[in-house]
């Protein structure tokens, strides 16, 4: 099923630099994606990220995308990095698993392309939104998907170190008492800053006659624009949403633990607002696609750590809040094949090495594949399940519910 909803996806997508430019992106996208499918390994993961930054490239095409180095030194990170530490599993493949896997589901869906239609593409509040079939969506959840998880060699620096204090601290007593060595960014207020983006002097009128309201600006760091999208997204306090962004730096760094989400989020948020300023792009492509996406996956753990707790106690995440978040957590914790181990633990742990999937408005039924005689428990995939059912509301949107079973492949 995943071959043949990925054509249909493509089929009804259109890419605005291929009608109207004379290029061949959406082509090379869907190349990539089938090797991928065909051959699933680091060298097609990268393909896939390869054709998708260069089809979304802002500004000038440089003989090196930033954006794949990016990505590439977080793989090299967990190959090497991830061997010293108890678990560390694959996050580079992964996560174009969970690109796939949302065009999947969009695909196969109503109530999520319909959900995405109308939180997005509102021409009265964004007017520069794409006009070519499905690509709003496409841009968006690329974005989201494909970033979700670069900060991750941060959080595995910090496993290192506290692995390593953990096992001197022991001698020479084992219940010796000791902190955790954190994570503190240098300079985190001066990164996080971002001066309001102005548009070129040429187009300031036609600018801020759709969008009035650019005049009084937005926020000026990663931090504001961040709670000022997500407190309107689900009516709650901004003030009260920035407080809990200071108390939850404080809290990982007197525990000692990052959050990866968090400063993928933030990484992201910085390194498209410089392409955008010194290429002089709309400004609108930034604070509206790039800081929706850039939140999505902010909320991929964020949600259920602090806003489904006191005081915001916002209840499971709906689909209609934010369409895009929705579905990167949906993926983000239905992907668990394909997944290489590089921590001590997961290199003996056995995991599905395919994937079968059944997905329409009514229902959406995954079946993880083991080699014959491998397998998990039932009790792994109830909890996997449970934990879905906990963080979204997922009843109006597949109405018969998620369905995680397992599958053994005796060929």
């Amino acid at each position: 099923m995943i071959k043949s909803s990925i054509l249909t996806f493509f089929d009804n997508l259109e890419i605005y630099e291929d009608l109207h430019n004379e290029k061949s992106y959406k082509q090379e996208i869907i190349s990539s994606i089938l090797s991928f499918l065909e051959k699933t390994d680091v060298e097609s993961a990268r393909n896939v990220f390869d054709s998708f930054f260069r089809a979304y490239w802002v500004g000038i095409q440089h003989k090196e995308n930033p954006f794949l180095e990016l990505t590439n030194i977080m793989r090299k990170y967990e190959e090497t990095a991830g061997r010293v530490v108890e678990s560390q599993r694959d996050h580079y493949v992964h996560t174009v698993w969970v690109f796939i896997l949302g065009l999947v589901i969009f695909s196969n869906n109503e109530y999520v392309r319909g959900a995405f239609e109308k939180y997005a593409l509102n021409k009265e509040k964004y007017p520069d939104s794409y006009d070519t079939k499905n690509e709003e969506f496409f841009y968006r959840w690329g974005l989201a998907a494909l970033f979700h998880d670069i900060a991750y060699p941060l959080e595995i620096t910090v496993k290192q170190a506290n692995r390593y204090l953990d096992f001197i601290w022991k001698y020479p007593e084992e219940k010796t008492a000791y902190k955790n060595i954190y994570m503190k960014m240098p300079d985190f207020n001066k990164f996080i800053m971002l001066p309001k983006l102005k548009p070129d002097k040429k187009y300031k009128k036609e600018y801020f006659e759709k969008y009035p309201f650019f005049k009084n600006g937005f926020k000026g760091n990663v931090i504001d624009l961040l709670s000022e999208g997500i407190a309107r997204n689900f009516d709650i306090s901004v003030s009260l949403l920035k407080k809990s962004f200071t108390d939850f730096l404080h809290d990982m760094q007197h525990k000692g633990f990052v959050d990866h989400g968090f400063y993928s989020s933030v990484i992201m948020v910085r390194w498209y607002y410089y392409l955008i300023k010194t290429t002089n792009w709309n400004p609108a492509y930034f604070y509206f696609p790039i800081i929706d996406s850039a939140s999505a996956i902010l909320l991929h753990n964020f949600y259920r750590h602090i806003l489904m707790k006191d005081p915001f106690s916002v209840g499971r995440l709906k689909i209609d809040n934010h369409p895009i978040a929705f579905l990167l957590i949906l993926c983000d914790e239905l992907q668990e094949w394909c997944r290489e181990g590089y921590g001590e633990k997961d290199v003996k742990a056995v995991t599905p090495n395919n994937v079968k999937l059944n997905v329409n408005n009514d229902s959406l039924e995954i079946f993880y594949v083991f080699d014959g005689g491998h397998s998990i428990n039932e009790q792994m995939l109830e909890k996997k399940q449970k934990q879905i059912y906990k963080i979204l509301y997922w009843e109006n949107v597949i109405n018969k519910g998620i369905a995680i079973k397992k599958e053994a492949n005796n060929v």
